[in-house]
């Protein structure tokens, strides 16, 4: 799990302060983090 969290980049004070934002498109990017997390909530479905 925390190797997926590295794939998330925090942005802090966006879009004011104190409200931070979590952009997922590096995550998206990465493949193999894409797949993990793809495969996790796979498994809460079935």
């Amino acid at each position: 799990m925390d190797e997926l969290k590295k794939l998330i980049r925090e942005v802090p004070d966006f879009p004011k302060p104190g409200i931070n934002f979590y952009d997922i498109t590096t995550l998206l990017k990465d493949p193999v983090g894409f797949k993990t997390v793809v495969d996790r909530l796979g498994t809460i479905f079935e």
